[in-house]
């Protein structure tokens, strides 16, 4: 099949709205002008924008606003298909309704789509309002489960750590974001070295993974932008365009603490203090990077404390057990601050060092979360073009788009890494590099 052929046949093959009203009458949406359905490891949930053009005598004899009528929060399965016969299906609900154009007989129409927890995060069954003890993986899993009633597959990676907290009627979303900045991974990670999770949904379900876990992955297809630099590799597809992003500004990383942290903690429970210094270099033997090492900054400015936190030590917090057992924990944590908070602040601020912004013909197999490889001729003006030993390698989707207008399919991917170098070799090393 040419990379042509490849943005072609790419198909809605289903669209289906049901009213709110007690009728349940469906519509199906199948011929929409513009459909543009997005994924992101920021964004909590899917997402998905539908535009139709509807004409009068739709349901009921009126058209689709009148008739259902459409005013936000109905049920909508889409099922889309590309080239290669793969499928995504999902159902969501109209998050909002905005009209673009009306003629007499002739009306177009912007639907928002969401995916339902998003919508049920407004509800006060949602709100965490309970006391919760021991992992949190197991809080996670019981907040998609219980709060936000999900029957979607879950895909939770455990913590190596435990953490009870109440909740404080706070929305469900905020508290699974809130969770993830104080979970240590339990692999691809050393205790000490590094933290942080992210959470997100894709077409296959809710994720919570921590980021090293994310960067440990093998990738799942391969790319290459601007011709073949190496003959003797099969990539999976073409890049059309490619955007490359450096997210590495120097003031501001270093105010953020990407690599050098300080923590001060005092303990009210014997009036201590405690002063602990971390560079990222110390930690990276437990950090699993994407590429092959942090941006390597000038010595003159990778030996200082750029970002210092305070901590109040919660010895005796929240213990578990009866009283008599929570008196036997009173010289217990519940948040391991030394090993933990200043380990995520440099995770985080090194999640996304650089990024890359690329087109290729429409994949639905591809979901936010997965990592793909990328190659990109050195531009050497010699004969046989090399591969860029720095833009290329491993890279984590963070970002994803899939366009169908007219038949035809695109894909848009967000890719960032947490490092710089060509790391590994595509097809999860199957081919000679």
């Amino acid at each position: 099949m040419t990379n042509t052929q490849k943005y072609e046949n790419c198909n809605i093959k289903e669209a289906i709205i049901t009213s709110n009203n007690s009728s349940g009458d469906t519509v199906n949406l199948q011929k929409a002008v513009d459909c543009q359905y997005s994924e992101g490891i920021l964004n909590d949930t899917i997402s998905c924008d539908y535009i139709i053009t509807n004409s009068g005598g739709t349901i009921n004899g009126k058209n689709l606003m009148e008739g259902l009528p459409l005013v936000g929060t109905e049920d909508f399965t889409l099922t889309i298909e590309d080239s290669q016969q793969n499928v995504i299906k999902v159902n969501l609900n109209v998050n909002k309704v905005t009209p673009i154009a009306k003629e007499p007989q002739r009306e177009d129409i912007l639907l928002s789509l969401t995916s339902e927890e998003f919508i049920r995060n407004e509800e006060k069954s949602a709100e965490v309002t309970k006391r919760y003890d021991g992992k949190i993986s197991e809080h996670i899993r019981k907040i998609l489960t219980d709060n936000l009633k999900t029957e979607k597959e879950l895909f939770i990676e455990d913590t190596s750590n435990n953490f009870n907290f109440c909740g404080n009627r706070r929305k469900a979303i905020y508290i699974l974001n809130w969770l993830s900045k104080k979970s240590i991974p339990n692999i691809n990670g050393k205790r000490g070295d590094t933290a942080g999770y992210v959470f997100f949904e894709n077409a296959d379900g809710f994720h919570f993974k921590s980021i090293d876990s994310l960067f440990a992955q093998e990738h799942v297809k391969s790319y290459v932008y601007g011709g073949q630099p190496n003959s003797s590799i099969a990539y999976d597809g073409e890049i059309v365009n490619l955007i490359s992003d450096n997210r590495f500004v120097a003031n501001e990383k270093l105010r953020m603490g990407t690599y050098n942290t300080k923590i001060i903690i005092f303990d009210p429970f014997n009036c201590k203090y405690d002063i602990i210094e971390q560079n990222a270099l110390d930690a990276d033997e437990g950090t699993t990077h994407a590429g092959k090492q942090l941006p390597v900054i000038n010595t003159k400015f990778s030996s200082q404390t750029t970002r210092t936190t305070y901590v109040l030590r919660d010895t005796g917090t929240l213990p578990t057990g009866n009283v008599e057992q929570q008196v036997g924990k009173n010289e217990e944590q519940i948040f391991e601050e030394s090993v933990i908070l200043n380990q995520a602040i440099r995770r985080y601020n090194q999640f996304i060092s650089s990024s890359v912004l690329i087109e290729i013909a429409a994949d639905f197999s591809l979901r936010v979360g997965q990592t793909i490889f990328i190659d990109t001729s050195s531009g050497d003006s010699g004969g046989d073009q090399e591969t860029d030993k720095q833009i290329g390698g491993k890279y984590l989707i963070i970002s994803l788009k899939h366009v169908i207008r007219q038949g035809k399919g695109q894909t848009t991917l967000g890719l960032a890494r947490d490092s710089v170098g060509r790391e590994g070799k595509p097809h999860n090393g199957s081919m000679v590099n």
